[in-house]
């Protein structure tokens, strides 16, 4: 009898288990997501089956430094560059007319012929859960406007919104009353996706609330060829450091005939970038972050005072005349050396950024456009399981994302794989001096988050 009574009881305890294990992984108890139902999902979501199960997106082993960067401002900027100047409310409809039907806005078309594809695929892989969806382009400033005003009222919100990095803030504001939860629909990506990414998209109530395009991950830019012509090598560059070291170099560099009428960098005192990135390198060491964008600012005030920099709002500007030959910005901001920089190609190496004190995080993710799913959109769970097939499924990212649209993925297996990492018929991996996706690897482990 006791001997039964115990078989009982384990059988019992296994069931509370399991079904602890399909609530927890978001199974088949959401009528609207595929979840166990389809071919795609089955390969998605393989890894949440058996073993044991966790919610967290962070990597084994990895800690995030999660900090507020009060005080830090920023200029609206955009990872896909300014308003595309489409007519507001440009409207597409694709996809399935017997589908679940959603809408999404945007303020980039390139955006929505990425979207297309990835519904296609999506139908054909999920033929008991096809999407129609209505996409519709406004101009930048209109979308943001337009979207918080739909959240606030509690009306007229799509399903699906792109919106900038940059004002996130202003569009979570309402938390869950605005916005729906994504960690179930994340968590399969947890082992793949860069931790400090996603977690930029978290709410003070720990859940997060966006998909990211890109990693976006703050590096330093280098005119390797104009710094040779100065004595300056590449044995040089690589051995900096610390933000002690960046000045003696510039100092080096000032000092050369060659820089004549010329300066090491260039400082814009309304751009995050700098702030951001001091808030993230003391990130571990400091509960006030306005204290380490101070101290960013003394740095960069003595470079400017020294003229080892320029001030400017300008830096492509700067970067044409050959008026600078360092500068660190976002990984995204190889798009503008691609699109409208040809001449210098072959010139430039990219690598981590200096640091105060070795040992710190040198990096912070900056440009990106993240995407939302609105609380009211009445197939939320579905919409987030297709945002993040189409964003970040690692197979859509390596042979869509970075090909067509040209973003750095935050798919971190993707980094270190040498076929697609150097793959030479990309030319953002043959414009630069070193592979952009080999300083994503060095650093993988030290890019903290911070919030705009």
């Amino acid at each position: 009898m006791v001997k039964n009574d115990t078989f009982h009881l384990k059988r019992i305890c296994a069931f509370i288990v399991i079904t602890a294990l399909i609530l927890l992984t978001g199974g088949c108890e959401r009528p609207d997501s595929p979840v166990g139902e389809s071919r795609f999902a089955g390969t998605v979501r393989g890894a949440l089956n058996g073993g044991a199960v966790q919610t967290e997106l962070n990597n084994p082993g990895q800690e995030s430094a999660e900090v507020l960067s009060a005080g830090v401002t920023a200029k609206g900027r955009s990872a896909s560059g300014d308003s595309d100047g489409s007519v507001s409310g440009d409207a597409i409809t694709d996809g399935d007319p017997d589908g679940r039907h959603l809408e999404l806005w945007t303020y980039d078309k390139a955006h929505i012929e990425y979207y297309r594809k990835l519904l296609t695929q999506w139908n054909d892989q999920d033929p008991d859960y096809t999407l129609e969806i209505t996409f519709n382009t406004y101009p930048y400033d209109e979308l943001h406007e337009k979207l918080i005003e739909s959240l606030r009222s509690g009306e007229g919100a799509p399903d699906i919104c792109d919106v900038d990095a940059y004002r996130f803030a202003e569009v979570s504001e309402g938390l869950d009353k605005w916005l729906y939860p994504l960690d179930v629909a994340l968590a399969p990506y947890r082992y793949d996706v860069h931790v400090a990414r996603v977690d930029v998209y978290k709410g003070t109530n720990d859940k997060r609330y966006g998909v990211p395009f890109r990693m976006g991950a703050a590096v330093q830019y280098w005119n390797l060829e104009a710094l040779e012509q100065a004595g300056i090598t590449q044995k040089d560059i690589d051995a900096v450091v610390t933000w002690e070291d960046f000045s003696a170099l510039g100092e080096k560099y000032i000092d050369s005939p060659e820089a004549s009428g010329k300066y090491f960098t260039a400082v814009d005192e309304d751009s995050p970038v700098l702030p951001m990135l001091a808030v993230a390198e003391y990130s571990e060491e400091t509960e006030n972050p306005v204290d380490a964008a101070d101290e960013m600012r003394t740095l960069y005030q003595g470079w400017i005072d020294s003229g080892t920099a320029k001030k400017s709002e300008d830096l492509s500007h700067e970067i044409k005349s050959g008026n600078i030959v360092s500068f660190a910005e976002s990984l995204a901001y190889m798009d503008r050396f691609v699109d409208d920089m040809h001449d210098e190609s072959g010139k430039w190496y990219i690598t981590k950024c200096p640091v105060f004190a070795e040992g710190q995080p040198c990096s912070v993710c900056l440009d990106d456009t993240v995407t939302v799913i609105t609380a009211e959109s009445r197939y939320a769970s579905l919409a987030a399981d297709f945002i993040c097939f189409s964003k970040l499924y690692t197979d859509n990212a390596k042979s869509i994302l970075w090909p067509d649209l040209s973003y750095d993925v935050c798919n971190t297996s993707l980094w270190e794989d040498e076929e697609f990492a150097h793959d030479v018929t990309n030319e953002y991996n043959t414009f630069f001096r070193s592979y952009p996706y080999d300083v994503l690897k060095e650093i993988k482990d030290r890019i903290a988050t911070v919030k705009p």
